[in-house]
């Protein structure tokens, strides 16, 4: 029959145990996956994919945006075919708005030789303002310079406190967040885009023929222009792309037309007057639906347009 004393022994060793291994688990989980710095997996894998990346310091281009500036710009293309651009960096995460991109543009401070800076976005971007819940930027900061799998016991420990979270997002992570280039899940290229290849029965017939709400909101705009003004107070060149959009649905529904039309006008205003540089691909390029995977996502050959 076991003692009280032998009874709080083994009981302990078995706390120690579990603690050890819970321990070592997060230890691991902090090397290898995404942290819960915000709670949204597209941003926290990117920002692992930043601490994990070898030339940093090479970095010219970023790219920013919501999934447009994730699937719409291919950051290799983009390498190869540019005369002036040699390293490109792409922080985009799925559905991060003009007030979020806000935050997330403190980033560029990471990269000493950044010269221009591209974000992707449409009218669907500015609608409803949306603000992280959690951003700490110097916690984020100082984990993106650890470098390559590394990490030190101040993120063990936020990893360990957050133990459920992470272990759920490893135990789904091959199926259901890594994915491939034939759906929306988190397969960086080198630079951090995610050419699409969604093509026939794959692609979503309701995200296909079904139009975006209109709403749009102020403080997305006000958030454009200050990214603006800072980065042409950094000097660093700001291009602001106007993603394509399905033109059936443009010519069927004459408020979603006159809603883009809108905030066309409206965010050019902004970028010439910070100096920065407007494109509106949709008029430019003109593409068919077969470039298309939804309303204003593009699939590979209509990305690499774009870029």
């Amino acid at each position: 029959m076991l003692t009280y004393k032998n009874y709080v022994m083994i009981l302990s060793s078995l706390l120690l145990t579990v603690f050890l291994s819970t321990f070592m688990y997060a230890y691991y989980l902090a090397k290898y996956y995404p942290i819960p710095f915000t709670h949204r997996i597209s941003l926290d894998d990117k920002f692992r994919f930043i601490r994990d990346m070898p030339n940093r310091n090479m970095i010219d281009t970023i790219i920013i945006g919501s999934s447009l500036g994730l699937n719409n710009i291919q950051g290799a293309v983009l390498e190869k075919q540019s005369k002036k651009v040699n390293n490109v960096l792409n922080i985009s995460a799925y559905g991060l708005k003009s007030t979020e991109v806000e935050t997330q543009i403190q980033l560029i401070s990471l990269f000493p030789n950044i010269k221009r800076v591209i974000y992707s976005a449409q009218f669907p971007d500015f609608s409803d303002p949306f603000h992280f819940d959690i951003y700490d930027f110097d916690f984020i900061k100082n984990y993106l310079m650890l470098g390559k799998n590394h990490t030190n016991f101040k993120y063990i420990f936020y990893t360990y406190k957050n133990i459920i979270e992470v272990a759920k997002n490893h135990w789904y992570w091959d199926k259901k967040y890594r994915g491939d280039m034939f759906n929306f899940g988190l397969a960086f290229d080198h630079t951090g885009s995610i050419p699409l290849k969604i093509y026939g029965k794959n692609i979503n017939k309701k995200k296909f023929f079904e139009p975006h709400p209109l709403t749009q909101n102020n403080k997305n705009f006000d958030a454009l222009q200050k990214i603006a003004q800072l980065l042409r107070d950094k000097n660093i060149r700001f291009y602001f792309v106007v993603d394509p959009y399905r033109q059936p649905l443009l010519d069927k529904h004459k408020d979603l037309k006159e809603t883009m039309d809108k905030f066309i006008i409206r965010t050019e205003n902004i970028i010439n007057k910070y100096n920065g540089l407007f494109l509106n691909l949709h008029s430019l390029l003109e593409l068919n639906d077969s470039y298309f995977v939804d309303r204003f996502h593009l699939n590979e050959h209509g990305s690499k347009l774009t870029t």
